[in-house]
């Protein structure tokens, strides 16, 4: 352990630097090639570390998923360190809006999510491979494009070709805060139609007004109580949110039709099947006086999902961050979607989120980090690398 931790000490600034460096990349999720591809050259000049493979989804251009691989003193586990390097850019920003720093902390677009994890991983994978790669089995990184826009070309990707796929456990460097997110909310989206019967507006007792109508089964949704819970999530139950409607041809004709768009995040149980059954539910309680109604689901999303608590993996990765600052970390679900989730339902592989950053300041203007908690993040990549392979 002490050469590992000696030269982590010794690549503090190498570690900020090159986090300036990816956050002057613009990456947004339509094109995150320029992080890819500075990934890949850091990688493979300054830590020597052989790239194993460059995969390209199909239709997506620039798309890269980047994969190394640091092998052992013998093959056994294989954990699996992975992260984005799309961003989200707020409206409003340049896409080429500049870093700043001020000695404690750097600001710019995407530093939060995910470039300090992602910064953080890189390094602490030179370090590895400076101290001799001190750990029994693999560890395989992977750097994905598209995880902003439901990593089709990105993660399940890569699962789909079986790459990634079958690892013991995993570890996605999405911002924490340095605690540990043993799982994460599910997402899906869901458009209603609501149908009613069209009249003239002078007399609107011959129509039936879908407006009126989707009003009523909003309020009847807004009044689900939804059974799944789980104490350790940050939002320990599910949510659902009207985020859009539309409706009405002309100020004078009863509306016909009116159409809303939902979001339902899901707990873990929670399955697009029993999201689907709750709304038909309030559908039929208000289908009467000519007004029907139906839903569909339109994007599905992330699932639900939550890795055992104290599982050895999660134990272990808690240990080290322990060592590195000082304080158990607290143990909790993400309230938002991560690739942690395809890695789990699709690839079977056991798997957390960690990393620097504070979470509600993801797609923000002004994204930052705390520069010594990206240090502590590089620090424990490594040392829990070291005793998760033990």
């Amino acid at each position: 352990m002490d050469p590992l931790v000696s030269y982590l000490r010794t690549r503090q600034d190498e570690l900020i630097a090159f986090l300036r460096d990816l956050v002057e990349c613009e990456s947004p999720s339509d094109d995150p090639g320029a992080v890819n591809r500075f990934v890949d050259l850091f990688v493979s000049q300054t830590n020597d570390i052989a790239r194993h493979r460059v995969v390209r989804a199909k239709g997506y251009g620039n798309h890269l998923q980047c994969e190394f691989r640091l092998p052992g003193r013998r093959k056994e586990s294989r954990i699996l360190a992975l992260g984005h390097s799309d961003t989200v850019w707020p409206m409003g920003t340049l896409r080429s809006m500049p870093w700043r720093a001020d000695g404690k902390r750097l600001w710019g677009p995407g530093v939060l999510d995910m470039k300090s994890g992602l910064a953080a991983m890189i390094v602490a994978l030179g370090a590895l491979k400076k101290a001799g790669n001190p750990f029994r089995g693999r560890i395989v990184f992977q750097a994905v494009g598209d995880e902003e826009t439901g990593s089709d070309a990105g993660t399940r990707c890569l699962i789909r070709r079986g790459i990634g796929a079958g690892a013991d456990f995993a570890i996605v460097s999405e911002p924490t805060n340095l605690d540990v997110a043993i799982g994460n909310r599910g997402l899906r989206w869901l458009e209603v139609s609501v149908k009613g019967r069209a009249s003239h507006a002078g007399r609107p007792h011959a129509g039936a007004n879908a407006i009126h109508a989707a009003a009523r089964i909003i309020q009847d949704l807004e009044r689900l109580s939804f059974k799944a819970h789980h104490p350790l999530f940050e939002i320990p139950h599910p949510s659902l949110s009207v985020t859009m409607i539309q409706a009405g041809s002309k100020v004078n004709i009863i509306p016909e039709r009116c159409t809303f768009s939902l979001d339902r995040r899901m707990m873990p149980g929670e399955s697009s099947e029993s999201v689907l059954r709750e709304v038909e539910g309030v559908l039929e309680r208000n289908s009467s006086g000519g007004i029907s109604g139906a839903v569909r689901i339109t994007h599905e999303g992330w699932d639900p999902y939550a890795v055992d608590p104290s599982s050895p993996w999660v134990k272990g990765l808690c240990e080290s961050v322990e060592e590195v600052t000082g304080s158990f970390p607290r143990i909790k679900g993400k309230a938002g979607c991560t690739d942690a989730s395809h890695l789990y339902h699709r690839g079977k592989v056991p798997s957390v989120c960690f990393g620097p950053g504070l979470e509600d300041l993801a797609h923000k203007a002004n994204e930052k980090v705390a520069l010594e908690k990206v240090v502590q993040a590089a620090r424990v990549f490594a040392l829990s690398a070291v005793r998760l392979l033990a």
